[in-house]
């Protein structure tokens, strides 16, 4: 086989086949600072890069690149653009200023399931997402989303007045305010150093999503589980530069869109099953479950309602149709409900999405 030609990282190839016919096959690069043994690798990006194999007949061949090793994951939409690769996590929290209705999926409580949470911003996309990730060259490939945030700390913690002042690891954004609400005070740390910053007492706890509890092994650190139950990472997608789609045969680029579809199911297992093991691994580390009172729950509902006022202030303010977004989430949300694996794979064959 030789290379004939390079389209934005998409290579094309021509090879022989039956009767001397002349097929075009292709190759897909998709990158991630993931590490080859995470979870988010094996059990989302090799189901996807199998589905597009399969789906394709092996016309498209899936190259993947963990580990980090063609960008970091604050350069991804500039090698989306560039070419230096095809598809990749694009994070608006990396980005926060050029993204605007895309953080009102942070919003607290916004969502049961983690599919009902993919299944809302692929039906909202078109409409009010799709502007800022164009504005930015790439367009959404496949949905991601997280678990509720919870917190984990080495410090005694038995109510939520015994969080305040203590000093929480954020991710920056969302995360950071998501903490500043608790009373506590954001430390931006990555998620690279976060394991040995909670270790070394750097800082007294962690606000993590659930399924990211054993992927940092933070049940080895940590002495009590608070469930705050703060907003997901609700906007975490895999991107690709439009281009691609263009410069792949029509039947092609159907697979790789029905792939995008598919992997918005895969990361709703990803999250559900993994959220489920990192609490069976807390609980068998014997890490406190802190129970709240009902007074402790109310404080959290009013800090959560805040959160909801100033996105909905903030971005009214700046022209964007703030209230019309939230009012579609909100609905769709209420509808969808605890939508499971099934009621979803449901509703996107009924809608196309």
């Amino acid at each position: 086989m030789r290379n004939l030609k390079k389209l934005l990282g998409v290579a094309v190839i021509s090879v022989s086949v039956a009767g001397s016919a002349v097929a075009e096959e292709y190759v897909l690069r998709i990158s991630q600072v993931h590490s080859r043994e995470s979870a988010t690798f094996k059990d989302v990006t090799l189901p996807v890069k199998e589905f597009i194999e399969r789906e394709s007949g092996g016309r498209i061949t899936v190259q993947t690149y963990p580990n980090g090793v063609l960008h970091g994951a604050a350069d991804a939409f500039k090698a989306i653009v560039t070419g230096v690769t095809d598809v990749a996590p694009a994070y608006p929290l990396f980005n926060s200023s050029s993204f605007h209705l895309a953080h009102g999926f942070f919003l607290p409580s916004a969502f049961e399931t983690a599919y009902a949470n993919n299944q809302v911003k692929a039906e909202l996309y078109d409409e009010y997402i799709k502007p800022e990730y164009a504005a930015l060259g790439v367009e959404v490939f496949m949905h991601g989303t997280s678990a509720p945030y919870q917190l984990l700390t080495t410090v005694e913690v038995r109510s939520l007045g015994d969080v305040k002042g203590l000093k929480i690891r954020g991710s920056g954004g969302a995360v950071n305010e998501m903490v500043a609400a608790l009373g506590a005070t954001p430390v931006t740390i990555s998620s690279a150093e976060m394991y040995s910053a909670f270790q070394q007492g750097v800082v007294d706890g962690v606000l993590v999503p659930a399924e990211s509890i054993t992927t940092y092994h933070l049940e080895e650190v940590a002495k009590y589980f608070v469930p705050v139950d703060f907003g997901r990472a609700g906007d975490i997608p895999f991107a690709i530069n439009a281009k691609v789609y263009d410069n792949l045969p029509e039947d092609l680029a159907e697979v790789v869109k029905r792939a995008g579809q598919y992997g918005n199911v895969v990361y709703g297992d990803f999250v559900e099953k993994n959220t489920a093991a990192g609490m069976d691994a807390l609980r068998a580390k014997g890490v406190k479950m802190v129970e709240l009172s009902d007074a402790d729950v109310a404080t959290l509902d009013r800090a959560k309602q805040v959160l909801w006022d100033d996105f909905l202030k903030k971005n009214e303010a700046d022209g964007y149709p703030a209230s019309e977004f939230v009012a579609a989430l909100k609905s769709l949300s209420s509808e969808f409900g605890a939508m499971d694996r099934d009621a979803m794979l449901e509703r996107q064959s009924e809608v196309g999405k």
